[in-house]
């Protein structure tokens, strides 16, 4: 007990100096995992990798099928953790081949023989492999294999004497996507994982621990995924990059290397943007000398009051229209006039604010000013047409003439001979058809 509290310890302990700072443009989670083009942000998919909204399908329950997504962004720094969740499904009780996790040195343009990517990559993969491929009934199984270019992935065996940590762990068919935890921190790479029964966050289980790993730093991540004979759905429906560092490392000064490539960066974008200015200079002068062009906000502050004048102008000539109209209209006539009152106090409210504040103070407020232009331009339009509308009504009421009753029509109504004849023809029929029906049924009794 002693020694299982003081292991305790020691983990609680190496979490807490430990700092992550998430990396977005490695990275990518549902939902609305990709953008409008159908494109994951950052990415590169290819081969049978078909992105959605809520996750990423690598390959699809198809007989050899080859699916990848790449980052296209290098990572620079040396140590990371991964958290990301995978489901692998399909219909048997045996799938293949598997997925596979990459955090390589070239991010390669196409598929390979290693669970869809190339064989021979410098860097790590972390393969999860659902087929048992040397029938020694240890699969599904997750290995890690860190090669140098040097080394060719012995399929046969799966991956036997390649690797530098693995574990059995059946994450294939179950009901929750598995949750999985890949660590490299100082040359020690650890993978931790649930079993996909449960979704609660801390329910996780060591697979390996390997130390005296030698990761080159600056990479690619990515994931590949491939099937054979046998197919299974392989997703990814979160991939979450981030970086970490011992929290006193946080405040330490720049490398040589990165504030170089920090100010070429700079350099590289003061450039582009001088010489956006001159082109935009070139092509809005309209050939005149630098001094006489006028400032813009010189310009949209003079078209502004003009634009506002004219509004002026239109309000007076609605209120001479809105007097000519015949009083027989007084409900509409008084709202319409109470509308054009209420916006010619706002446009002698904003007249005046123009030109009583500085250039300084106006432009500060011409967002708010575009706004109120806008509704009332819309209320202009409204009481143009209520005032056209109520124009032609009033035309054709006064030309209407009232047209007088129509004389209704005389009518003689039936007679009552005219009644009693069809009583009684109504009456034989319906006395005929009984005695017909009664003896139709007399002449049915007789064949029982």
């Amino acid at each position: 007990m002693l020694i299982l509290c003081l292991l305790l310890n020691v983990v609680v302990g190496f979490e807490e100096v430990l700092h992550r700072r998430f990396e977005y443009k490695h990275s990518f989670k549902g939902p609305s995992l990709t953008d409008s083009a159908g494109k994951v942000p950052f990415w590169n998919a290819g081969g049978s990798c078909m992105p959605s909204a809520d996750s990423v399908r690598v390959t699809p329950s198809i007989r050899s099928k080859q699916g990848w997504i790449w980052n296209n962004i290098q990572y620079v720094g040396s140590n990371w953790e991964i958290e990301f969740s995978l489901k692998i499904h399909g219909r048997g009780k045996i799938g293949a081949d598997g997925m596979a996790i990459w955090f390589v040195q070239e991010a390669p343009a196409q598929g390979g023989s290693v669970f869809g990517a190339p064989n021979n990559w410098k860097g790590l993969g972390v393969f999860f492999d659902s087929f048992d491929n040397d029938n020694k009934h240890d699969n599904p199984a997750v290995s890690a294999v860190v090669n140098d270019g040097s080394i060719a992935f012995d399929h046969g065996k799966d991956g036997k004497g390649q690797t530098v940590g693995s574990c059995v762990s059946g994450f294939r068919n179950r009901p929750h996507p598995t949750q999985v935890r890949l660590r490299y921190f100082n040359n020690i790479l650890s993978l931790e994982l649930n079993n996909g029964i449960t979704l609660r966050d801390g329910d996780f289980e060591t697979c390996f621990t390997a130390s005296n790993v030698k990761i080159p730093p600056g990479g690619f991540f990515g994931v590949s995924a491939a099937t054979g004979a046998l197919a299974d759905d392989h997703d990814i429906t979160r991939f979450m990059v981030y970086s970490i560092f011992e929290k006193q490392d946080e405040a330490k000064p720049l490398s040589d290397e990165v504030k170089a490539k920090i100010l070429s960066d700079y350099e590289k974008y003061d450039k582009d943007l001088e010489e956006k200015k001159k082109k935009f200079k070139e092509k809005n002068s309209s050939g005149r000398p630098p001094e006489e062009v006028e400032d813009e906000q010189n310009l949209f502050y003079k078209s502004l009051i003009d634009y506002q004048v004219k509004l002026a102008d239109r309000f007076e000539m609605l209120s001479a229209e809105v007097k000519k109209l015949e009083p027989s209209n007084q409900g509409d006539i008084s709202a319409l006039k109470s509308s054009v009152a209420n916006i010619e106090k706002q446009q002698s409210s904003i007249l005046k604010q123009l030109s009583e504040n500085s250039l300084d103070t106006t432009l500060a407020e011409i967002s708010k000013l575009q706004t109120k232009s806008a509704n009332l331009e819309k209320d202009l339009k409204t009481i143009s047409l209520a005032l056209s509308s109520t124009q032609g009504l009033l035309k054709e009421l006064s030309s209407r003439k009232t047209p007088a009753c129509p004389a209704l029509p005389s009518s003689t109504g039936i007679s009552l001979v005219h009644l009693m004849c069809v009583l009684v023809i109504q009456t034989t029929l319906i006395i005929g058809y009984w005695v017909w029906r009664h003896r139709a049924e007399d002449a049915r009794k007789k064949f029982f």
